[in-house]
């Protein structure tokens, strides 16, 4: 059931999103007048479709028919010469054929339909398919319109994509009135980090950054993502112990926002990353993260020791041979043996073995959750910062994998493919979450689904839309001259192949993750 709700919500999610930006390029096209054979939900094999646009096209006193005989519903392939038929055929046997669907026959014309809309089995996405994409002379052709037209209609899909998350962010901020809210505190402060050398302590509540309130977790390592490498203003209310609290009790403060404090922190680009045992000692370690520890693998050997596990020992956990190394997971979890076996051979094993401290170099938790309504203005102004938001951390997130970053804030999932989405997806309906919040969710997942769509498809890449946009300049800095038909196919052809490769190899990886 869990996997059915997966495969819906992300068809809901990805169709729509791939739809719009095969509608961008549709409605350019028909703008620059080039002939659009067919819009696809879906992709082949076809369960159906519908043909529209009428029109009469006369036959040529020549016209060479290559079919035995014509009927009506009958679908055709065909020549076209000054808007007269010179050419007919059953089979889609020459390249620049258009398809019609006949509609009624006359002796010397045929009334058609021009435009295929069809419904095909295979979801998450959808086509359009132009006349003349390749080598063509006819006015109506993808080949034959301008540099600027051509330019316009290849890029208006990735357009239409990079529009979407302005516009899907606002609606949903906007009409989102109740909103969760929770006081922001931090829990640790690593030493010698940019929040040590500030004067942040343990205890403190985080008011803003830059001005801007901070109510959760998100909004934190938003505004901090945004600042990475600069200087920021953090209101911070410092925490009055209480002295009265139980022994064994958690740390307990009282807080004035009256007396809050401001403190300049510069955020790193690349925090240090400490191995457990020799940057940090263990104790320490575990006071950051009770799974902390100095070894977080055991490699099978013949015999069990403080590193090692026999290979008779490791089959209650995994069928791994000798040589391999065996993780070791968190209680509850499969595929390793489970932290506390694991500390039964070695107290020293941990889930993790390193820390990499994060930009500011903080732990923090939450508390006082609570829900606040916003008013219209205060709303408003939060739905446009929300909907600009997302391009600024695409940006910080392509500058950091560029930068080759260590930091935490890139660490989340990379090069998912179409089975991890769905997972997320689903988890997300099936979660405790109000409906709000579930609405919410989706739809920042969706905003940045279809940033990434706009931005790989203008990678310069075979078979994309940046691709054929390469061609393209290639074809203006030669000054008319195309890249032989031949060749451009075969690459394109190529590089689907890659692509479908990829796609294929990001699922494995997908399911070794579930």
């Amino acid at each position: 059931m869990q996997i059915l709700v997966s495969i819906i919500t992300l068809s809901l999610i990805i169709t729509p999103l791939v739809v719009l930006h095969e509608l961008g390029h549709y409605l350019t096209a028909k703008y620059f007048k080039v002939r659009v054979l067919e819009f696809g939900l879906g992709f082949p094999p076809k369960i159906f479709s519908i043909w529209t646009q009428e029109i009469v096209y006369n036959l040529d006193n020549h016209v060479q028919i290559n079919s035995h005989e014509l009927e009506k519903d009958q679908i055709i392939y065909v020549e076209l010469s000054e808007n007269k038929i010179t050419y007919i055929s059953e089979k889609n046997n020459l390249k620049n054929l258009i398809p019609l669907k006949i509609i009624d026959i006359f002796e010397d014309r045929l009334k058609v339909k021009t435009m295929n809309w069809s419904i095909n089995l295979i979801p998450f996405g959808g086509f359009v398919k132009l006349f003349g994409e390749e080598k063509n002379s006819s006015k109506d052709s993808l080949s034959s319109s301008s540099y600027l037209g051509r330019f316009i209609i290849i890029f208006s899909g990735s357009f239409i994509n990079f529009l979407l998350p302005l516009i899907m962010m606002f609606c949903v901020s906007i009409f989102i009135v109740e909103k969760n809210a929770s006081d922001i505190i931090v829990q640790q402060v690593m030493p010698n980090s940019p929040a040590d050398n500030a004067g942040l302590r343990s205890g403190d509540k985080i008011i803003s950054i830059n001005n801007q309130k901070i109510f959760s977790v998100a909004d934190l390592q938003n505004e901090i993502s945004q600042n990475l490498g600069k200087k920021s203003d953090w209101e911070i209310v410092r925490g009055v112990p209480n002295l009265f609290q139980k022994p064994g009790e958690s740390n307990q403060f009282y807080y004035d926002d009256k007396l809050s404090e401001n403190y300049e922190i510069l955020a790193r680009w690349d925090p240090p990353v400490n191995k457990v045992g020799k940057d940090i000692s263990l104790e320490k370690a575990r006071t950051l993260n009770s799974y902390a520890g100095t070894i977080n693998f055991f490699e099978i050997t013949n015999s069990t020791s403080k590193t090692t596990i026999s290979q008779e020992d490791a089959k209650k956990y995994s069928n791994l041979s000798i040589g391999e190394k065996l993780p070791i997971v968190l209680n509850g979890e499969s595929n390793g043996i489970p932290l506390d076996e694991a500390r039964k051979i070695n107290s020293e094993a941990g889930v993790i073995d390193e820390f990499r401290e994060g930009s500011i170099g903080i732990l923090i938790g939450s508390q006082n959750s609570r829900i606040y309504r916003e008013g219209f203005s205060e709303n408003l102004r939060d739905s446009v910062k929300q909907s600009f938001s997302i391009y600024k951390l695409s940006y910080f997130s392509i500058v950091g994998i560029v930068n080759r970053s260590s930091n935490p804030i890139f660490d989340g999932p990379k090069a998912l493919g179409p089975i991890a989405l769905g997972q997320i997806s689903g988890n997300v309906v099936a979660s405790e979450e109000t409906i709000e919040n579930k609405i919410f969710i989706l739809i920042t997942l969706a905003s940045s689904i279809s940033l990434s769509l706009a931005i790989i498809n203008l990678l310069p890449f075979p078979a994309l839309d940046g691709g054929r946009l390469a061609f393209l300049f290639i074809e203006i800095f030669r000054r008319g001259k195309k890249v032989p038909e031949s060749i451009e196919s075969y690459i394109h052809g190529l590089g689907f192949i890659i692509l479908i490769l990829l796609i294929i190899f990001i699922s494995f990886r997908d399911i070794s993750r579930l």
